[in-house]
C-alpha cells in the first residue's frame, strides 16, 4: 500500500473517554494519509522516531548534546538522519500550533545519505503532533498499528540491511530469511 493512500479507521467509542485525541470523535472517524503522518513523514521514520518523541514529551534528556537532543535515523542505510529536539514554541513551527503551547517536539533533518523516497530534505522540521491534536491521528495509535499495516517497502528500504536508529554507530541488521 502506498502511504499516500493510507487511511485508518477509529471505531465508535463505547462508553466515555478522556483521551484528548479521540474525545471529539465519539462516533468514530476515518483518518486519511494527511491526517496520520504529519508533514507526510515517511511511515518508517515516524515509527522509528516515535519513542524518542515520547521520551522528550515526558521529560527524557538525551546525552547527544547539552540541550538534551538525540540523533535518530530512518532504517534505510542510505536514508535520513535527524536530530530530535524539544524547543520553546516561538511561533515559527506551524501556524496550527496554538500560542498557548509552551514547547514543540520535532525531528530536524540534518542529512540525507542517498535518495529519500519521501522527499525529506536537509533543514526540514517534522513536528510531533502533540501540539496539533485536532489535526492528526494519535501517534501512539499509529505506532501500535504500524507493524500490522500492509505497506509496500519504499525502494530505499530493504530487509537485508536495516540501520540501528542511532546514526552515530554504523550498525546494520538483516533478515536474511525474508524474501523481498
Amino acid at each position: 500500500m502506498n502511504s499516500k493512500k493510507l487511511s485508518v479507521r477509529q471505531y465508535k467509542i463505547c462508553g466515555t473517554t478522556k483521551c484528548p485525541w479521540h474525545c471529539d470523535h465519539p462516533a468514530g472517524k476515518v483518518f486519511e494519509h494527511d491526517e496520520i503522518l504529519p508533514q507526510n513523514i515517511c511511515p518508517w521514520l515516524y515509527h522509528t522516531v516515535y519513542p524518542y518523541f515520547l521520551g522528550l514529551l515526558y521529560g527524557a534528556r538525551f546525552k547527544w548534546n547539552e540541550k538534551g537532543d538525540c540523533q535518530v535515523c530512518c532504517p534505510s542505510p542510505k536514508g535520513v538522519n535527524v536530530i530530535v529536539r524539544k524547543r520553546d514554541n516561538d511561533g515559527s513551527f506551524d501556524p496550527r500550533i496554538a500560542d498557548s503551547m509552551k514547547f514543540v517536539i520535532f525531528a530536524e533533518v540534518v542529512d540525507v545519505l542517498g535518495s529519500c523516497d519521501f522527499g525529506h530534505k536537509i533543514g526540514e522540521r517534522l513536528v510531533f503532533p502533540t501540539c496539533m491534536m485536532k489535526y492528526y491521528l494519535c501517534p501512539a495509535g499509529f505506532h501500535g498499528i504500524f507493524p500490522l499495516m500492509k505497506l509496500s517497502l519504499p525502494a530505499c528500504l530493504r530487509t537485508r540491511e536495516v540501520r540501528c536508529p542511532d546514526w552515530a554507530d554504523t550498525i546494520t541488521y538483516g533478515l536474511p530469511d525474508v524474501i523481498e
